[in-house]
């Protein structure tokens, strides 16, 4: 069983990023390159991914937490063999990197078109209904101020906000926020501030945005965050005091990634593969008992382990 639920977690060595040590709110600019990805990756085209099996989860990345409770390491709510990071921020915590803020900032990136993907959990008992936006995904460029794409949530609705100025980003609905179930979210991102930028989100599996143009600043390349970031606690109360939600498989991939790849490991991928075992199944046999059938099913790993 053990073996089953090993998964493969992988981040920049210390030494490759050059850092001493990793502080609590750092935020600096060293660049994560392909070449150093393909050191430590038994895939070429994944540079990053964090499972939260590890012994140090998010060792060697940025972390913004103001508080002991900012993020821990937590049971899967759904699958107890599992781990899950869990990310939590309240209204009167305090102001950390000029927000409230419970994230990680991950290094800098060496070309512009870029995979990410994660799977994300809100708990009703701790990411109650509010009027007001929560981002949980940024691709932040220094000086740029708000973020010119982010991944919110409002209302309990998924959202995009995308554009190349303040003035002409707006908002993509990707649908209902449900509370209590991991949804599998993948980004293919091409970084650009003109015509040829691109956005594209599948959810669950299934395409749900193309947004061609502009989806970042004429500044630096953007540095992709996770977590929860609540500017408006700086300065107002909204409907809620407590935000808490879980990720799980965090990958950041190549150009050369794919759909495929950034979701392996996650529900949808186990899905597919329970679909694919029981259609073959139907195609080669005219009957299959109950018992077979359990067994086969059993053989495909739950959900967030890696399978081969």
């Amino acid at each position: 069983m053990q073996s089953l639920r090993s998964k493969f977690t992988l981040f920049v060595g210390l030494s490759i990023l050059g850092l001493a040590t990793v502080s609590c709110d750092t935020t600096g600019h060293e660049e994560f390159t392909e070449e150093m990805g393909a050191l430590r990756s038994t895939s070429a085209n994944v540079l990053l991914q964090e499972d939260f099996l590890g012994s140090n989860p998010f060792g060697q990345v940025h972390k913004q937490f103001g508080t002991n409770h900012a993020f821990n390491v937590t049971e899967d709510p759904r699958d107890r063999s599992n781990k899950a990071g869990r990310f939590e921020l309240r209204k009167n915590d305090p102001i950390t990197s000029n927000g409230k803020r419970s994230e990680v900032l991950f290094p800098a990136q060496d070309n512009r078109d870029r995979w990410y993907s994660y799977s994300v959990y809100l708990p009703s008992s701790g990411f109650r209904t509010d009027r007001d936006n929560d981002i949980i995904t940024q691709w932040h460029q220094a000086g740029g101020g708000s973020p010119a794409t982010t991944v919110r949530v409002q209302n309990d609705r998924f959202l995009v906000k995308s554009g190349n100025t303040k003035e002409s980003r707006k908002d993509f609905d990707l649908g209902v926020a449900t509370k209590d179930v991991w949804h599998d979210f993948v980004f293919h991102i091409v970084h650009s501030p003109n015509s040829d930028g691109l956005v594209e989100v599948w959810h669950n599996g299934e395409k749900i945005l193309t947004q061609k143009g502009g989806n970042m600043y004429p500044l630096e390349m953007p540095r992709w965050k996770v977590g929860i970031y609540k500017a408006s606690w700086a300065n107002r109360d909204t409907d809620t005091n407590v935000r808490v939600l879980m990720f799980d498989n965090i990958k950041l991939g190549n150009q050369r990634a794919d759909l495929t790849e950034m979701l392996i490991g996650t529900a949808t991928a186990s899905a597919t593969a329970v679909s694919t075992s029981t259609s073959t199944s139907s195609s080669s046999s005219t009957s299959v008992s109950s018992s077979s059938s359990s067994t086969e099913t059993r053989r495909i790993p739950s959900r967030r382990r890696w399978w081969r």
